[in-house]
């Protein structure tokens, strides 16, 4: 009877399922596909709307502005190359777009790309593209752009315009961005997750598709697309047929400037309930068949009652004495029950490292679907009592790792910080507290005081503890301590936040100090220990010795950029966005040689592992091993070594002998037995300017300097950089805008 009734269910489940799937999951899978759908539209949607908020702004940058119409290609070269930079940035804004180009009808019709600019003063090419700017709108898309290389005219593409300057009712041109079709189609696919369903665009009024050619039209598009245009069927969701196929379609709008475009989603009903279909048809099958097995099992049935009984009695181990099975199960359920209490007591054992790894994940911030009162009551069964309690955070960083050469070795972090947190819950039992060991010679402390504690109590206990700390610390692991306090807080809830803000008082750490105690509520963001000298001689000794590939040299001076760092006691927030700002300049120079970054590297992320170093001689080594070896390396694989040196020595040339007439292209190449040709040449390549540029920039500089700082005549000004008066009041006035005398003034009034 027993086996009967258990089979009766699931026969009854089966027919109810399979009338639901034929019947109600049609329509409710319909439901669940529009919503789907309409979600992920707007995801779309939002990255179109992103893309066009994006280049609307880009439209009214200051480098596109009306001083566009007065553009000298050869001399304003510094304008020109930051024209090709925001193009290179514009392009890389958007996972969609394929590519930027800018087309000025002043001074002349010509369209800049991220690499080039092209004159196109030919009518019939700029017929072409004056025709987009006659557009009345200022911002519009257009399906019809064809790029031109100079020599022949692309495919039509997507593309979207913008007239620039922003809001001019006379535009100089326009940023147009082309969009990436197989990016774009490839996001369409996400509004239906089926191979055999279809999704497209389609323009105002749903006369031509967007994006698609007329190669890629399957017969399925054509169809919906002729239906949802002839009004047979609105937008929406609704269900179509074609080739003996159903199909859930959903239609919505997508609204682009100036127009608004459909999309439309059909996914096939048969590849959705079959899954359903085919379940419900097998728990009929089973059910059957369990129903016919459960007659013949019933038939012995009611013969072997005690089967279970004697299965049960065989399992269990042979007793002599005991010929009762039942005091024999008996006496099995004791010895289980034995057995019980010993798990509960190993459970006990496992108890501390239950609720550390409870506040790991409250510290670090993934419990915050928990209310307070969760929380607190996790904590209680943990055995940590909370109720009337207030809470401080305190962070311990351990130092002068690295420094403890012979003692530990790389990969003994984890057991330092093991044993310091050992000796820091040896020395706090007068405190309540919860004890995070972060095993990167980090420790966490979340110290629960009475509510009625005052602060200033709170902080000289933890100062005292802290003292204690430090010198047991030093005492058995010779390593320094740093501690940050946060302040306190009435909800443990809250305890990331505290933590961070610890986190974020440990940036304020005095490099020139043993150990410290840092109470958040007292730094002094205004401390002299913020202000700091930035040595932008040595940042330049350091590119040029990286560029001429002395690996050792580089080493040296970044130590001594190091020193000059921390020379009067800079905070360890300084010190770290100094080496920043080094890394920074590393990584441009690399740009500058011609090389990726991202591929020398590998991807890795240089400023979070730059981040991760807390010690001063643990950032040198990193910039050699990760950053000045990769580089030295790559670049003499890439580049001619001797050739490198011969640019650089002719640097130095150059600002040895800058005030001499005599300097010129030819000395320097007579130097180093070459032609002035191939010294031109490798001097481009290295520096990426010419050799009459680098002088002149050179003596810009220095008369600059002595405009500022003496109160030598212009025309003596003029002679100290080599340059007759009249000539040097020419180029100053191009170079800076203003007659020297009027950067003098400037400067001085300043």
């Amino acid at each position: 009877m027993f086996l009967l009734v258990t089979c009766i269910p699931g026969m009854i489940t089966g027919s109810i399922i399979y009338w639901a799937s034929t019947n109600q999951v049609e329509s409710e899978l319909q439901k669940l596909h529009e919503k789907q759908v309409q979600q992920r539209a707007g995801n779309i949607d939002d990255q179109l709307s992103y893309m066009e908020m994006l280049f609307t702004q880009w439209a009214f940058d200051a480098q596109f502005d009306n001083k566009l119409k007065e553009l000298d290609f050869v001399y304003n070269y510094q304008q020109v190359h930051d024209i090709y930079r925001t193009l290179f940035i514009m392009e890389g804004a958007h996972p969609l777009i394929s590519r930027v180009e800018l087309y000025l009808k002043h001074p002349y019709p010509l369209i800049f790309q991220k690499d080039v600019y092209l004159d196109i003063s030919n009518a019939k090419v700029s017929e072409r593209f004056e025709a987009l700017l006659q557009q009345t709108k200022f911002a519009f898309w257009t399906e019809h752009y064809e790029r031109f290389d100079g020599k022949t005219w692309g495919k039509p593409s997507l593309a979207l315009v913008n007239k620039v300057p922003g809001g001019s009712t006379e535009p100089l041109g326009y940023i147009i961005t082309t969009v990436d079709k197989a990016k774009l189609n490839k996001l369409l696919q996400t509004l239906t997750p089926y191979s055999d369903g279809t999704t497209f665009l389609l323009s105002a009024g749903g006369e031509r598709f967007i994006v698609q050619d007329a190669q890629q039209q399957s017969g399925l598009e054509l169809a919906l697309r002729e239906a949802i245009t002839s009004g047979r069927q609105k937008g929406g969701s609704f269900l179509f047929d074609y080739n003996g196929a159903t199909y859930s379609v959903s239609v919505g709008k997508l609204a682009r400037i100036g127009e608004e475009w459909t999309y439309v989603s059909a996914a096939p009903l048969t590849a959705v309930t079959a899954p359903v279909l085919f379940i419900s048809k097998l728990i009929l099958s089973i059910s059957g068949i369990g129903f016919i097995l459960a007659l013949l099992l019933s038939l012995g049935a009611s013969y072997r009652l005690y089967t279970p009984i004697g299965k049960l009695v065989r399992l269990l181990p042979k007793e002599e004495g005991h010929r009762d099975e039942f005091e024999q199960i008996e006496r099995q359920w004791q010895d289980l029950t034995n057995e019980r209490e010993t798990l509960q007591g190993r459970l006990k054992t496992q108890l501390p490292q239950m609720r550390e790894g409870f506040m790991l994940q409250l510290v670090q911030g993934h419990l915050f679907s928990m209310t307070e009162k969760d929380i607190r009551e996790r904590l209680l069964h943990y055995g940590w009592e909370t109720e009337g309690k207030q809470f401080v955070a305190v962070l311990i960083q351990l130092g002068g790792f690295s420094s403890q050469v012979g003692r530990f070795k790389h990969g003994d972090e984890s057991l330092v910080t093991f044993a310091a947190a050992n000796i820091v819950t040896e020395l706090s039992d007068s405190l309540s507290f919860q004890l995070l060991n972060f095993h990167d010679l980090t420790i966490g402390l979340l110290v629960a005081f009475p509510e009625e504690m005052t602060v200033k109590e709170q902080q000289t206990t933890l100062n005292r503890m802290g003292e204690e700390w430090i010198q047991s610390v030093g005492r058995v692991l010779k390593m320094r301590m740093t501690i940050a306090i946060s302040k306190p807080v009435a909800n443990v809830k809250h305890s990331p936040m505290q933590f961070e803000e610890a986190r974020h008082a440990l940036s304020y750490a005095d490099l020139s100090s043993e150990s410290q105690i840092i109470d958040s509520e007292r730094i002094g963001k205004s401390n002299s220990a913020l202000e700091f000298r930035y040595p932008f001689a040595l940042e330049t000794e350091i590119i040029n010795a990286v560029r001429i590939g002395s690996e050792e040299e580089a080493a040296q001076l970044i130590e001594r950029f190091l020193k000059e760092l921390t020379q009067d006691g800079a905070a360890k927030l300084v010190l770290q966005q100094g080496m920043m700002q080094l890394l920074g300049s590393l990584l441009h120079a690399m740009l500058h040689a011609g090389m990726n970054p991202m591929k020398l590297f590998e991807g890795v992320n240089l400023y979070e592992q730059l981040g991760a170093c807390n010690e001063p001689e643990d950032i040198l080594r990193w910039f050699r091993s990760k950053v000045v070896g990769p580089f030295v390396h790559e670049l003499i694989s890439k580049q001619d070594y001797h050739l490198k040196q011969m640019a650089e020595k002719t640097i130095m040339l150059i600002r040895e002998h800058y005030m001499s007439p005599g300097l010129s292209l030819e000395w320097c190449a007579d130097q180093f037995n070459t032609s002035p040709y191939t010294l031109s040449r490798v001097f481009k390549q290295i520096t990426g300017v010419n050799f009459i540029d680098f002088v002149t920039n050179r003596r810009m500089e220095k008369a600059k300097e002595l405009l500022r700082e003496t109160d030598m005549k212009i025309n003596d000004v003029a002679g100290s950089v080599s340059y007759q008066p009249t000539y040097f009041h020419r180029i100053f006035k191009r170079y800076e805008g203003i007659t020297p005398l009027q950067y003098r003034d400037l400067h001085q009034d300043n």
